[in-house]
């Protein structure tokens, strides 16, 4: 028999084996220990999500139905729902602390330190990441060592001076007091930024006719908002829950913060957690509110920056 004879027989009997073999539908993957793995790998890690979101929610949906709770019921069902929503706790705590008030000074003294920590943080990040100059890292070295020293370190020397520049009392001198604490985070956060953004940007935005400047603000800017949201949502909730050096800062009452106001809800021989809770309520909301507006670029910004290009 030649060749030409034998090559059909051939090609029928491997087309009648492929066609005797058992197909696999479309679309199904196929079962065993690999299925059976990734399942219990899914299940475990949604089980451990739920864990954690039941911790994180769980203490701000408790402090907040204990605010519409009274006195009786708080301690005879403390864990539970409230029975009906009592909203006196809330104006109680709203006009015996003067939150209003205070509210206002947390609002200045937030927004006034983020307006003067993002722009210093960004330009000093920027230059530490692109611009070559000598003593660039001893620089970038020292302006980190401040993340290390605690405010209970540098009170008598804040204190000091702040009084011999006539800011004690004073809402600015608050204000520069957190901005100084806040910049080296700042410039830890906006130096990764910068850094991971490709150089070529810039120079394509200089050949289209961008000075650096220009570069900055209209190309690398933009670019670097999740590591401003990130430093936004850090260092505003920092500033708006900070105690130790507002109370040795600011002692009028009119200029008092609002962790400052919450001390009226604790006295020497006891406690209302009901009104407690309804002023605490009333200062963490708007915390909340913002993580909740800006979590996307927050969650990015946690992310971004971790690798170069």
């Amino acid at each position: 028999m030649t060749v030409s004879e034998t090559m059909p027989l051939a090609v029928d009997r491997e087309a009648r084996e492929l066609t005797s073999r058992p197909s696999r539908p479309r679309g199904k993957r196929p079962s065993g220990p690999v299925t059976s793995g990734l399942v219990v790998t899914r299940v475990v890690t949604y089980a451990i999500m739920a864990v954690m979101v039941v911790l994180t929610v769980y203490p701000l949906l408790w402090m907040a139905m204990g605010g519409f709770k009274n006195g009786a019921e708080f301690y005879q069902n403390i864990w539970g729902i409230p029975a009906t929503l009592d909203f006196s706790n809330f104006a109680y705590a709203w006009t015996e602390a003067d939150l209003g008030h205070k509210f206002l000074n947390s609002i200045l003294v937030t927004v006034g330190t983020m307006a003067l920590t993002l722009p210093i943080t960004s330009m000093a990040g920027y230059a530490l990441a692109k611009i070559r100059f000598r003593g660039r890292g001893v620089a970038y070295v020292v302006i980190l060592l401040g993340i290390m020293v605690p405010y209970g370190v540098i009170a008598i020397p804040v204190f000091t001076v702040i009084v011999d520049l006539h800011l004690l009392n004073t809402l600015l001198g608050l204000i520069l007091v957190y901005t100084a604490n806040a910049i080296p985070l700042g410039v830890f956060l906006m130096y990764s930024f910068f850094e991971s953004i490709p150089d070529e940007l810039e120079e394509a935005a200089q050949v289209d006719g961008c000075t650096p400047i220009g570069a900055f603000f209209r190309v690398v800017l933009p670019l670097a908002r999740p590591g401003l949201a990130t430093q936004l949502i850090l260092t505003g909730t920092t500033v708006w829950n900070e105690y130790f050096m507002a109370s040795l800062l600011i002692h009028q009452e009119s200029l008092q913060t609002l962790p400052l106001g919450l001390v009226v809800f604790t006295s020497r021989y006891g406690t209302d957690y009901p009104q407690l809770f309804a002023a605490l309520t009333i200062v963490t909301l708007p915390m909340v509110v913002l993580y909740l507006a800006a979590q996307k670029q927050f969650i990015s910004g946690l992310a971004a920056g971790a690798v170069k290009g």
